[in-house]
């Protein structure tokens, strides 16, 4: 259930991105389960016809995971 939220979030976000236009925004979530609590944020801008985006993941154990992307018309 967890991740299904997590990555409802993310993909919620990303679409914010996408129709976005010189807009910046942020989502953050946190979910706990039977190995312990995870959170996610996510961050991102448009301007001039480019969008970027910055994902950061850090699980029960405390790894962190980090993704951004580009993208341009």
């Amino acid at each position: 259930m967890n991740k299904f939220f997590l990555t409802s979030l993310v993909i919620g976000a990303l679409s914010v991105a996408a129709a976005a236009d010189a807009n910046a925004w942020t989502r953050t979530a946190t979910g706990s389960g039977p190995r312990g609590t995870s959170s996610v944020t996510a961050t991102g801008s448009c301007a001039n016809g480019s969008c970027s985006r910055n994902v950061t993941r850090t699980g029960p154990a405390g790894n962190t995971y980090t993704r951004t992307g580009t993208i341009s018309r």
